[in-house]
C-alpha cells in the first residue's frame, strides 16, 4: 500500500519525519546532470537554449540557429573527408550518440572504417544573442569538416524582411548577413575556415536562400570553432560579439556563467529510491529554466517549448503563451521559485488588453516588430486564459504571502475578473464562448464548455479571495455569490438526463447539441467536489478503465467514442499535461495506487525523443509522438513536476499561517524519501522519511 503521512510542519518531527532548516551540502546540482543516448533511426531532437539564443534540430533535417526574433540559419549539417579521399562522409548517417547536459549538447559522429570520431559541442551563452559549435576530431589522418547551411536572416513568423545579402569579410574570417535597413544583422565566424562559398549577385546561383558551404581545417589540437551571432536591437554588435567568442578565455567564462545558471538555483530537491524518477524530476526543473527567454522587443518570459520550424520560420513552440506560462507558474510555486513565478505573472500582465481586461493567449517573438494585436487574430482569441490567470494569481499570493502583488495590480485583476464575468450572458449564470473566439477546445468550437464553466467557478472564488486579502470586502461578497450560483448551475447544464443513459457532457455546440467524451472536462469536474461519493467513484472507475487509460497516460478521448482517433491532436491522443491533471484528480478522489501508477507512466517520456525533455502529446495507440507534437513542451514537464509535489508528495504551503502540509502517497516499494529546500515563506525546510513494510 502507498505510504500516507498527512501532517503539518508543526507536528512533523513528532511523527519521526526529520525536520530541519536546509544546510549547505556538497551535492550534485542541476548543472551536473547528464543524459547520454544513441541517435535513433527517426532521429532525436536536440535543444540548446540560452536566454537570448537557441540552437535546435534533428540530425536528419539539420539545425536551426536563432537569436530571437531572428533566424540566422537553417538546415545546418556537416560532411567529413579524410585526407587523400575523394568521397565525403555524410554526418547524417555517421551520427551515433548524443550527450546532453543542461549547459551544452555534444553529438558524436563516427566513421570506424576511417578511424574518425568527431565531437560536435553546441553551446548558447546565458545572456548573449549568439551560439557556438566546437568540432573536435580524433583520426588516423587529417580530416576536413564541411559545414552546409542555408542562410535566413529573417524574422520569426509572421514578420519578415527582404533584401538579405551575404558578404565575406576576409580579415575577420566571417560571413556577414545584412539587409538594407541594417537593423537585422548576423555573423557566422570561424578562424579555422579554409575555403568557403560566396554569394554572387548573378543570373546563376544568386539565390540568398540556398545552401552554402564552408570547410574547416581543425587547428593543431584537432579543434575548430564556429560562432553565430545575430541581432535586431541597435545596441548589439554581432561582429564584435562573434570575435569575442572566438577566444578560449571568453567561452570559458561563458561556460562558467552557464554552469552558474543551474548551480545557483535554490529549488526543491526530491530524492526517491528510484533513480529514473529522480532524473526525470531534475530534468523537468531544467526544462522550466530553459524555457525562460528574453526578447529584445518584448521582455523576458516563459516560452512554450522548442521544436523544429514548420513552413515559414515558426519553431514550435518558441513563442510566449500566457496559459503555458501559468502552468509554469504553478510548477515554479511547487519547486519554490517564487521570484520567477512573480516575473512571469508580471510579464503576462504587461500585455493585458487595456480595453477589455482580457489576458492574452499568444505572442510571436516577432510581435514587437509588427501590429500583432491589431492585424493578427491570435492574441486574445482564447477566453479561458483570463479565468486561469485569476486562479494562478490566487495560488501565487496564498503560497508566497505576497499580498503586495495583488494590491499593486488590483486594477488589472479586477479588469480580468470583469472580462470573465462579461462572458456570462444576461440572465444566465455560466459563461459562453463569444463568436469568433475559443475556449479550451480549439479543435471543436463550442458554445459552452464544462471545463470553462468550472473555471468560472474557480475564477470567481479566486477573485473573492484576492478581494478579501486586499480589503475590497463588497467585491469579495459579490464574487462569492457568483461562485455559489455557478456551482449550483453546473449539474443542470451538463448532466444530460434526456437520453436513455444519463451522463455528463463536455459542452454544447452552437446548435445546442451536446458534446461527449472529452476527458479534460470530466477531470475538471472531479476537482470541484460537485459529485456525490457514488458518482465520483463511477467517474474515477471510468477514467481508470482501458478505453481511457493507456500504459503511458490518459487518452484525451476514450477508444469507445465515435470521435476517437489515436493520432489526432485532441481526439484520442495522450497528453502529459492532461495525464498529470488526472493524477491529481485520482489523489484527491482517494485512489492513490491508480494516481501513483499513472504518474509513474510519465517518467519514460523523458527518454522518448529529445534527451531529458518531454513531448507535448503522444499517440493513443502506441508509445510514440502524435504527428503534431513538439519534442520539448514546457507545460508537459511543468505539469509532471507539479503533480509530483502536489499530488504524490502531498505538499502544500500556506504563507498566511506558515503551515506546511506533507501527505505523501508513495509506491509500495519506496521506504525512504528525502525532500530538501521546501520554500516556506523564505525559510528552507528539509524532510527525510523512512518507513518499514
Amino acid at each position: 500500500m502507498p505510504t500516507s503521512v498527512p501532517t503539518t510542519l508543526r507536528s512533523l518531527c513528532a511523527l519521526a519525519v526529520a525536520c530541519s532548516s536546509a544546510a549547505a551540502q556538497s551535492r550534485p546540482t542541476l548543472a551536473d546532470l547528464r543524459w547520454d543516448t544513441t541517435e535513433t533511426t527517426p532521429a532525436r531532437y536536440v535543444i540548446v537554449p540560452g536566454q537570448r539564443a537557441f540552437v535546435g534540430g534533428y540530425g536528419t533535417s539539420g539545425l536551426e540557429v536563432w537569436t530571437p526574433p531572428v533566424q540566422l540559419v537553417r538546415g545546418l549539417r556537416i560532411t567529413l573527408r579524410a585526407a587523400g579521399d575523394t568521397a565525403e562522409i555524410d554526418g547524417r548517417t555517421a551520427l551515433r550518440r548524443i550527450e546532453q547536459t543542461p549547459i551544452a549538447t555534444t553529438r558524436v559522429y563516427e566513421a570506424p572504417a576511417k578511424g574518425i570520431v568527431l565531437r560536435e559541442r553546441i553551446f548558447a551563452p546565458v545572456d548573449a544573442p549568439a551560439a557556438t559549435i566546437d568540432y573536435t576530431v580524433q583520426s588516423r589522418s587529417p580530416v576536413t569538416i564541411t559545414i552546409h547551411f542555408t542562410p535566413s536572416l529573417n524574422l520569426m513568423w509572421p514578420a519578415g524582411i527582404g533584401g538579405q545579402e551575404l558578404h565575406w569579410d576576409a580579415p575577420r574570417d566571417a560571413y556577414v548577413l545584412d539587409e538594407p535597413s541594417h537593423r537585422v544583422r548576423g555573423v557566422i565566424l570561424s578562424h579555422q575556415i579554409a575555403a568557403h562559398d560566396e554569394w554572387q549577385n548573378s543570373a546563376r546561383g544568386g539565390d540568398f536562400a540556398r545552401e552554402f558551404t564552408f570547410t574547416l581545417r581543425p587547428d593543431s589540437s584537432g579543434t575548430a570553432r564556429v560562432i553565430f551571432a545575430g541581432t535586431s536591437a541597435p545596441s548589439d554588435n554581432p561582429l564584435a560579439l562573434a570575435e569575442s567568442l572566438a577566444t578560449r578565455v571568453a567561452v570559458s567564462q561563458l561556460d562558467a556563467a552557464a554552469r552558474a545558471r543551474y548551480t545557483t538555483l535554490q529549488l526543491i530537491d526530491i530524492t526517491t529510491p528510484d533513480s529514473a524518477v529522480n532524473r526525470a524530476l531534475r530534468w523537468a526543473q531544467v526544462t522550466l529554466e530553459q524555457a525562460w527567454a528574453c526578447n529584445p522587443q518584448l521582455g523576458c518570459g516563459s516560452l512554450a517549448g522548442y521544436g523544429p520550424s514548420r513552413g515559414e520560420r515558426r519553431p514550435q513552440y518558441a513563442w510566449f503563451f500566457a496559459n503555458d506560462g501559468l502552468v509554469a507558474v504553478d510548477a515554479w510555486l511547487r519547486e519554490g521559485a517564487y521570484a520567477r513565478a512573480r516575473e512571469e505573472l508580471e510579464f503576462i500582465l504587461r500585455y493585458q488588453n487595456k480595453r477589455t481586461g482580457a489576458i492574452w493567449h499568444e505572442l510571436s517573438q516577432s510581435a514587437g516588430l509588427l501590429d500583432w494585436e491589431g492585424k493578427y487574430p491570435y492574441m486574445y482569441v482564447h477566453v479561458d486564459v483570463s479565468f486561469d490567470f485569476l486562479n494562478g494569481v490566487r495560488d501565487y499570493v496564498q503560497t508566497t504571502g505576497d499580498v503586495a502583488f495583488a494590491t499593486a495590480h488590483w486594477d488589472a485583476l479586477r479588469a480580468a475578473y470583469e472580462y470573465c464575468r462579461a462572458t456570462v450572458p444576461a440572465g444566465a449564470v455560466l459563461p459562453e464562448i463569444p463568436a469568433g473566439q475559443q475556449g479550451r477546445n480549439e479543435q471543436d468550437p463550442q458554445r459552452d464548455e464544462l471545463s470553462l464553466s468550472l473555471a468560472w467557478v474557480s475564477a470567481s472564488e479566486s477573485f473573492a479571495v484576492l478581494a478579501a486579502l486586499t480589503h475590497h470586502e463588497d467585491l469579495a461578497a459579490e464574487a462569492r455569490a457568483e461562485t455559489g450560483r455557478a456551482r449550483a448551475a453546473i449539474r443542470p447544464q451538463y448532466f444530460d438526463t434526456t437520453r436513455g443513459s444519463p451522463k455528463w457532457v463536455s459542452g454544447h455546440l452552437r446548435s445546442g447539441a451536446p458534446v461527449e467524451g472529452i476527458t479534460g472536462g470530466l477531470v475538471a469536474l472531479l476537482h470541484q467536489g460537485l459529485l456525490d461519493s457514488a458518482a465520483q467513484r463511477a467517474l474515477l472507475d471510468d477514467l481508470a478503465s482501458p478505453p481511457y487509460r493507456a500504459s503511458w497516460g490518459i487518452r484525451s478521448t476514450p477508444t469507445t467514442s465515435p470521435l476517437y482517433d489515436p493520432d489526432a491532436y485532441a481526439r484520442g491522443s495522450v497528453w502529459a499535461i492532461g495525464t498529470a491533471d488526472a493524477v491529481n484528480a485520482f489523489y484527491e478522489g482517494g485512489r492513490p495506487e491508480t494516481a501513483t501508477g499513472l504518474w509513474m507512466s510519465l517518467v519514460p517520456w523523458f527518454g522518448l525523443d529529445a534527451p531529458g525533455h518531454m513531448h507535448e502529446v503522444l499517440r493513443g495507440d502506441v508509445f510514440a509522438p502524435e504527428r503534431e507534437s513538439v519534442p520539448d513542451q514546457t507545460w508537459s514537464a511543468a505539469a509532471f513536476l507539479t503533480s509530483a509535489v502536489r499530488g504524490m508528495l502531498g505538499i502544500r504551503v500556506d504563507a498566511a499561517t506558515r503551515e506546511l502540509r506533507f501527505a505523501p502517497r508513495l509506491p509500495s516499494g519506496w521506504h525512504t524519501l528525502e525532500v530538501r529546500r521546501i520554500n516556506l515563506t523564505g525559510s528552507d525546510v528539509s524532510l527525510t522519511m523512512r518507513s518499514s513494510s
